[in-house]
């Protein structure tokens, strides 16, 4: 889990996070890992993000070695739907690293 963090989270959270992985479908979680990291993916994923519409708001973590902010913006350079956001030392989970800022931004994309 370390790899996907840049600041460290609580014991409890950790703790949290590796139960939610055991418990995980096993099925239900590689047929996420195949669909979502592939050479399909990275050819159809542009095409989904150009036909979302619905206000959608993309939040990415500035340090994210998984998925990089770049590609984040990418994204939302598709589309005028897309409100993006950029959490300044995050990595993969920003929602774990930086709790408040993150329901910070949820609110305000949410009370529009």
């Amino acid at each position: 889990m370390a790899r996907f963090l840049h600041r460290p989270i609580d014991k409890l959270e950790k703790i949290a996070f590796l139960e939610d992985f055991l418990l995980a479908d096993y099925e239900a979680a590689s047929g996420t890992i195949y669909t979502s990291v592939s050479k399909k993916a990275v050819e159809t994923m542009p095409k989904k993000f150009a036909e979302i519409s619905v206000p959608t708001l993309l939040v990415s973590g500035e340090k994210d070695i998984i998925i990089p902010a770049e590609m984040g913006q990418e994204a939302a350079r598709l589309n005028d739907k897309i409100e993006y956001v950029e959490m300044a030392k995050t990595a993969h989970f920003p929602m774990l690293e930086d709790k408040e800022t993150y329901l910070t931004k949820v609110k305000e994309f949410l009370s529009l």
